[in-house]
């Protein structure tokens, strides 16, 4: 059976068999759920861009800044599987932030005494000293861009809202 697509005035029909049918275009009235995905999208990609232009004058990423992050919360060496698993990212983009971070002296990787077979992470004096002096940047670019434009409240409602998703 032969079928053709036309767009009239932003509608799009269908003829098939000899039929006009109208056809629904997702992108004039989107499922509520792809709306609310799509501005999740849009605002994470915003305040990703604020955070990064912030970062990079100190020649970081937001990915190289939360594997620090992460290597100082855990206040441990860590291996670089447990990294990649809590940030969530492929083991191959670990890779390439340990190089760049080792590159620049941030962090160190040294054999696991008990393994050596394993490699463990750990900051140096220069990462500590790092987010030391990039995290009040960090904290008020998010207070900026998040809290000052929520009250405490909303803060909160969104958060756990958010909680449901994941």
């Amino acid at each position: 059976m032969y079928t053709l697509s036309l767009k009239f005035q932003n509608r799009i029909f269908c003829v098939r068999g000899g039929f006009v049918i109208e056809k629904w275009n997702p992108f004039e009235q989107p499922v509520m759920s792809v709306d609310v995905f799509l501005t999740l999208y849009k605002t994470n990609h915003h305040l990703v861009q604020q955070l990064e232009e912030q970062l990079a004058t100190f020649d970081l990423t937001l990915g190289r800044w939360c594997l620090l992050v992460a290597l100082r919360t855990s206040d441990r060496a860590m291996l670089p599987s447990e990294i990649s698993d809590n940030l969530a990212v492929t083991r191959a983009n670990i890779s390439n932030l340990l190089n760049a971070l080792e590159k620049t002296g941030r962090i160190q990787r040294e054999f696991d005494p008990t393994n050596r077979r394993r490699i463990l992470v750990r900051l140096t004096a220069e990462g500590h000293q790092l987010i030391t002096d990039v995290w009040p940047i960090y904290e008020q670019t998010i207070i900026h861009h998040v809290g000052e434009k929520l009250t405490a409240q909303e803060q909160e409602q969104l958060k756990e809202l958010l909680k449901k998703l994941f």
